[in-house]
C-alpha cells in the first residue's frame, strides 16, 4: 500500500528534475568528487559503511531517509584534515523532527547541511605559457618545464574552494523510510567557478530480516549538471549505494554491536581507480563495525574501498548528554605518507 504512494512520487520527481539535465553534455570522471567520503567522524571510523545506519545528522549526506526517525533538534559540526594537512574538509548539519508529512501521516524530519572542501597554495603557471614554450609549438615539454626553476617568484598560488549546500527531508512510510536531498554545488579555483544542482533519493527498511537493516541511496539521480564560468560543462553521473547493517544487542554485557557494509557503484568508467570494475561500471566496498558500551562509549573500525592496511579506518566516540564527540582515522590510501584525521561534535536540544 505504501509503495503505491511512494513510487509515483519518485517517478514524478525523477522525470521533472530530469529536464534540467542537458542531453548533449557528457559525464566527467570525478566531477564533484569533493562530496565523496561523506560526513561525520562516526561514519568514517566505520569505513564509510553508513547508508543503512544513517541515524545522526550526517544522514543528510549518507541517506536522507534516516531523518524520518529524528527525535530531537541536533546540530553537528565536523572538521577533517585529509592526507595530512593537504585538504581541509568541513561539514555542518542541523536536523529536527517536524509535525507534518508530505506523503502520509508518518513521522518526518528535515535537515540542512553544508560541505566545504578547501585546498590552498595551488601553483598556477598558465601566464608563463609563452615564456616556457621556447620552441613555439604550443606544448610545454618536460625539458621546457624545467624553466620554472628559474621563475619561482613568478608562480601564482591560488586556492580551491568547493561547497555543497543540501536541503533534506525524510518520512516514515509504514515499515519503510524514504528521504530526498536537494543539493546546490559551487566550485571555484582562482577566478574560475562552477554552479550546479542535483538530487539524491534514499530508502531505509529497518529489520527487513531479524536484526538486519537495508538501505539504498540513489545519488545524483537526475545527473548533476555543473556549469563553469569558462563555458565548460561537467556532469556528475548517478551512483547507486545499496547497504546492509546488522544490529546485535549484547544485553548481558550492556553492550551493542553494529556490523555494516555498503556497495558504492558508479557508471563513469573509473576503471582501476575503484576497487572493482567491469566496463564503465565500478564499485567500492565499504565495511565497518561499531561496538558500544552502555550507549555511552563507542569503538569503531572498518575498511574504506579496499582491504589493505592503507584502507583501514578506526575511530572512537563518547556521549555526555546532550553532547556527542567522535574521532576517526583513515590510512594513507594515496601512498603519500599522509593519513586523515576527522573529528565531529554534535549537540541535541
Amino acid at each position: 500500500m505504501y509503495w503505491k504512494r511512494v513510487l509515483p512520487v519518485v517517478m514524478s520527481v525523477t522525470m521533472v528534475l530530469g529536464f534540467f539535465s542537458p542531453p548533449m553534455a557528457h559525464a566527467t570522471k570525478y566531477a564533484g568528487s569533493f562530496m565523496e567520503n561523506g560526513a561525520g567522524a562516526r561514519a568514517l571510523g566505520m569505513g564509510g559503511a553508513f547508508t543503512a545506519v544513517a541515524d545522526d545528522p550526517s544522514a543528510t549526506f549518507w541517506n536522507p531517509a534516516g531523518l524520518a526517525t529524528t527525535e530531537d533538534n541536533e546540530l553537528m559540526l565536523m572538521h577533517s584534515e585529509r592526507f595530512g594537512d593537504l585538504i581541509d574538509r568541513d561539514f555542518a548539519a542541523y536536523t529536527q523532527p517536524v509535525g507534518w508529512s508530505v506523503l502520509g501521516d508518518g513521522q518526518a524530519g528535515i535537515g540542512i547541511s553544508l560541505i566545504r572542501l578547501g585546498v590552498d597554495d595551488i601553483p598556477f603557471t598558465d601566464h608563463l605559457q609563452d615564456e616556457l614554450d621556447t620552441d613555439g609549438d604550443g606544448v610545454i615539454s618536460d625539458e621546457e618545464a624545467l624553466g620554472l626553476l628559474d621563475r619561482q617568484d613568478e608562480i601564482r598560488y591560488k586556492s580551491d574552494q568547493e561547497f555543497a549546500l543540501m536541503f533534506s527531508y525524510g518520512e516514515q512510510l509504514g515499515s519503510w523510510q524514504m528521504g530526498t536531498t536537494l543539493k546546490f554545488v559551487r566550485q571555484s579555483i582562482g577566478e574560475y567557478s562552477s554552479l550546479g544542482v542535483g538530487a539524491d533519493i534514499g530508502f531505509l527498511r529497518p529489520y527487513i530480516w531479524k536484526n538486519l537493516d537495508f538501505g539504498i541511496k540513489f545519488q545524483d539521480i537526475t545527473t548533476t549538471y555543473l556549469s563553469w564560468s569558462t563555458s565548460h560543462t561537467e556532469l556528475i553521473t548517478p551512483a547507486i549505494v545499496p547497504a546492509l547493517a546488522w544490529n546485535q544487542p549484547l544485553t548481558q554485557w550492556n553492550m551493542g554491536l553494529i556490523v555494516a557494509t555498503s556497495f558504492e557503484t558508479r557508471f563513469d568508467n573509473r576503471q582501476t581507480a575503484d576497487q572493482y570494475h567491469t566496463g564503465s561500471v565500478s564499485t567500492n566496498v565499504h565495511a565497518g563495525v561499531e561496538l558500544s558500551f552502555a550507549q555511552k562509549v563507542f569503538l569503531r573500525t572498518g575498511f574504506d574501498s579496499g582491504w589493505e592496511s592503507k584502507n583501514l579506518t578506526a575511530g572512537a566516540g563518547f556521549i555526555v548528554s546532550p553532547l556527542t564527540i567522535d574521532y576517526a582515522y583513515a590510512g594513507d590510501s594515496l601512498d603519500i605518507d599522509k593519513v586523515t584525521h576527522r573529528i565531529s561534535a554534535s549537540v541535541r536540544f
